[in-house]
């Protein structure tokens, strides 16, 4: 049912000289039911009333006037028919009044929402369509967004995953094409090659006796942190990145600022062990002195013999495998629990007993079977890994540094690209890393941590330290460790499984400690007298201890 207001033409305007009072809600509703006249400059009106109003009203007609002011006429969306508001574009002011005497809407402005999207929302998806996202992700964020920053629940609510993907594909639709590259093969190459040198890399391609073919590149900058920082190194693979299959391989390094960089990029026709070896070949040879002792790997064979094949010196205790993969096999919570602990303990002989505990104790035989065959033979390896967790060390254990860098790629280029479409993306992806490894360069020596309830003395110490030591400072001075955790934060590390204890437990529990709190003080004792720097004293020392502990260990050995 609809009513026909008051004419409101002689009414005296409402002058908006700005829009930063107003919700955007509101504006929606004043542009939605315009009971009062409205003047509006003409750039505040274009940015921040007109986006969010383009799913209610439609052109309906207009002129432009001798003086140069235009009129126009709108309808609303839903009655096309019949004209309802009007405005004057004059002296960059806008007026915007009711149509004569048009009636009020027959419907709600939720029904508008429902129907069709407002600008300001379809503006949204758009920005996030450029970066390539998924739909469902892309719907997420711009309801996230819009819900929070521009209070557009009511409307955003009604955005739909298919109207997203159909945005998305009118935007990365022409953007696409620049990466199909060239159907032929060679010439997509060539194009590559070209794209390569133009962008300053070093690039190669090469071929086997396989008739398998490659390509080698590497930016000049990332080279030097390869031959500086490469004797750590992780080396990952990932497909689909182009149409013709191509596997692509990267190298990665982190530099002394604890910043993960690409040092190197090779693409492989075929995952070979002659073509994989091959490039890390070019690459040491060719590009840089470059001298790895660990090389970072997932359980892939052809890596680990194209890795032994490449640099003969590396045994096989220095290609590490990658814990991920392997720790997520033992799937029984119990024996996870016991491994973790073995995987922390202080000595060797420890650490393979509680892995023996841990086969012992599995009632899932293919967990056992597991444990014999991949840690009962490389038990120095797994410790290893287990003590390059600490946030002190600069070691790394796994290739998860790489995912992220995946990711991007991923989100980035399509099986359908061509060789080309792949390397442009992957070439915008290393100069935002350098960016990033710039950046932390820049704040590890000058950015400046701040804590609450750390006494500014203290803070000013701590700031003389590196960015990363601060950050790990800071938290050990919040966690309370010399006043209330002595040096308990630092044992913490080992993993405890800790159950129900019956009185029994307890009492073996303070046994435990006791013997603990022993050896702490003997070795406490040891490195004071070694401190003194006596030879003497601390030989004698150590044979005293040796007089009086092996007597004892003789006594219970075969008890």
């Amino acid at each position: 049912m609809t009513t026909s207001p008051a004419t409101i033409l002689n009414m005296s305007p409402f002058v908006v000289t700005s829009s930063e009072n107003l919700t955007p809600d509101e504006i929606r509703s004043l542009l939605f039911n315009v009971d009062c006249s409205l003047e509006i400059p003409i750039d505040d009106f274009n940015k921040n009333w007109w986006p969010l109003i383009t799913n209610i009203w439609t052109k309906w007609t207009s002129y432009k006037h001798v003086n140069g002011d235009v009129w126009k006429v709108f309808a609303c969306c839903l009655i096309k028919f019949w004209e309802s508001i009007s405005w004057l574009v004059s002296l960059k002011i806008v007026q915007v009044e009711r149509y004569k005497n048009s009636p009020n809407h027959a419907h709600l402005l939720l029904k508008c929402d429902r129907i069709k999207r407002p600008q300001v929302i379809r503006t949204l998806v758009e920005k996030e369509a450029i970066k390539n996202y998924t739909p469902p992700a892309i719907a997420s964020a711009v309801r996230e967004y819009a819900t929070k920053e521009l209070g557009l629940g009511t409307s955003v609510s009604e955005l739909k995953r298919q109207e997203v993907a159909n945005i998305k594909y009118k935007i990365r639709g022409p953007m696409e094409k620049i990466f199909i590259g060239d159907s032929n093969l060679m010439l997509d190459i060539s194009q590559c090659m070209s794209y390569l040198i133009e962008k300053e890399y070093k690039v190669e391609r090469y071929s086997t006796h396989q008739s398998s073919k490659g390509i080698v590149f590497a930016y000049p900058e990332q080279i030097k942190k390869l031959e500086q920082y490469g004797w750590l190194t992780l080396i990952d693979s990932t497909h689909k990145t182009n149409r013709y299959d191509w596997c692509l391989f990267i190298l990665y390094i982190r530099d002394t600022y604890g910043c993960w960089d690409v040092s190197a990029h090779f693409f492989v026709s075929n995952e070979s062990c002659e073509t994989v070896s091959q490039a890390l070949k070019i690459i040491h040879n060719n590009y840089c002195h470059w001298s790895p002792q660990y090389i970072l790997s997932d359980q892939s064979s052809i890596k680990a013999k194209s890795i032994k094949k490449a640099f003969p010196g590396i045994n096989g205790g220095e290609q590490l495998k990658s814990v991920k993969l392997w720790m997520s096999k033992i799937y029984d919570k119990k024996t996870w629990d016991i491994m973790v602990a073995a995987m922390h303990k202080r000595t060797k002989i420890g650490c393979k007993k509680l892995i023996q505990e841990a086969i012992d104790n599995c009632a899932v035989s293919s967990i056992q079977n597991y444990i014999k065959r991949n840690y009962i033979k490389n038990t120095e390896r797994w410790t290893l890994w287990a003590r390059q967790h600490s946030p002190l060390l600069l070691q790394v254990t796994s290739t998860n540094p790489l995912e992220s860098y995946y990711s991007e790629i991923k989100r980035l280029t399509s099986s359908k690209h061509g060789l080309i479409g792949a390397v442009q993306n992957i070439v915008n992806i290393d100069l935002k890393k350098r960016s990033d490894s710039e950046k932390v360069a820049f704040d590890f020596r000058t950015k400046k941590i701040s804590a609450h309830g750390v006494e500014d003395d203290i803070i000013e110490e701590i700031h003389k330290f590196p960015f990363p030591f601060q950050r790990l400072i800071v938290k050990e001075a919040c966690a309370g460790m010399f006043e209330k955790s002595g040096f308990e934060v630092y044992e913490s590390r080992e993993s405890v499984i800790t159950f129900v204890q019956t009185e029994k437990q307890k009492e073996v529990e303070n046994r435990r400690l006791t013997v603990a709190e022993l050896t702490e003080r003997v070795c406490d004792k040891y490195w004071r007298v070694e401190e003194m720097g006596d030879v003497r004293r601390t030989e004698a020392y150590i044979s005293m201890l040796e007089t009086s502990i092996n007597p004892i260990i003789s006594q219970f050995e075969n008890k």
